[in-house]
């Protein structure tokens, strides 16, 4: 359903809001959005087939606001490409990404512009974050690193390989610069290596403010796709699957897809042939501290061979 009053004037911001099943916080996602100071943006939500009360919260709030429209997908085309699919349909010079289940405090996109507008060297724009829970009751606080904002894209992409909360990710950023990368990945931490595209296309610039509240609650991916063996940790194989439901029941191996992401990333960037070898050096360390996880990755799909051999043998002398 598209709203039929929607302005034909281009919005300067884009913001993409991709949700499924998201009854239960949509409501104060959207609010946190048209309560924003800086008033020329246009809210795109991309209903991935929820079965819940989804398309009704969102016609209701496109019949307010002519500045909303409303996509529903006919079927579940896994998180990964739904993500994607809001830049697709994003007319803006910037563009955000909103999750259903995080709020924005009102000036957070007017001081996202304004640095955008002031540091055309800048891809993205994010501010200091403070975690909440499913009652909005305040928790961690979350800055990133202020390296990202150097001039060296050696420097930065040393930094996002990094393990680290990736919140970034839902900051304002340059839509032409977006478009020149693949994107939210159709793999495990996809979110991740975009923001290593993005890091090697440009500055990322942090507002010493919190401004974000991102929603930590028990019926969100992070928390429903935990191995329960880690606890904390992502089920990467089942975080794959969540991405894109064609690598149910296929060998997946995430930590090779990240490491051949990771090459592509700097294969692809507008940067110096001398800067390319200083990011290849960086994979090289990146692949030392991560050799346990890339041999995990092998150890399991040779144990899943080996059941399913044990398993097709068993049937063929039953």
């Amino acid at each position: 359903m598209k709203n039929t009053e929607y302005t034909e004037r281009t919005p300067r911001v884009s913001i993409g809001l991709p949700v499924y099943n998201g009854s239960n916080y949509i409501r104060q996602a959207i609010d946190s959005i048209l309560e924003q100071t800086y008033r020329d943006f246009e809210i795109i939500i991309c209903d991935n087939a929820s079965t819940d009360d989804t398309q009704a919260i969102c016609e209701e709030y496109v019949k307010r606001d002519k500045r909303v429209v409303y996509h529903r997908n006919s079927s579940n085309i896994g998180a990964g490409r739904n993500y994607n699919l809001v830049v697709e349909y994003a007319r803006g010079e910037f563009f955000k990404w909103a999750a259903h289940d995080d709020i924005c405090h009102p000036e957070l996109l007017e001081k996202s512009v304004e640095r955008l507008d002031a540091e055309p060297d800048v891809v993205l724009v994010y501010s200091k974050a403070r975690q909440i829970d499913e009652n909005t009751n305040y928790g961690d606080s979350y800055s990133g690193s202020d390296n990202t904002a150097l001039l060296n894209p050696v420097q930065r992409f040393r930094e996002l390989v990094r393990p680290h909360i990736c919140f970034q990710v839902f900051g304002l950023m340059r839509l032409d610069v977006l478009k020149d990368t693949p994107m939210i990945g159709l793999y495990a931490r996809g979110d991740e290596i975009l923001l290593c595209w993005l890091g090697l296309r440009g500055r990322f610039a942090r507002i010493d403010e919190h401004l974000f509240f991102p929603r930590k609650h028990e019926e969100q991916s992070m928390a429903m796709l935990a191995d329960k063996k880690k606890k904390k940790k992502a089920d990467l194989v089942a975080y794959s699957v969540w991405f894109d439901p064609k690598w149910r029941n296929k060998i997946v191996l995430p930590w090779w897809i990240s490491l051949r992401e990771l090459i592509r990333c700097v294969v692809k960037a507008p940067i110096s042939f001398r800067d390319k070898i200083g990011c290849f050096g960086v994979i090289m360390r990146w692949v030392c501290t991560r050799r346990r996880s890339l041999a995990r990755d092998l150890y399991n799909q040779m144990q899943h061979f080996t059941l399913a051999f044990s398993s097709r043998k068993q049937v063929r002398h039953s």
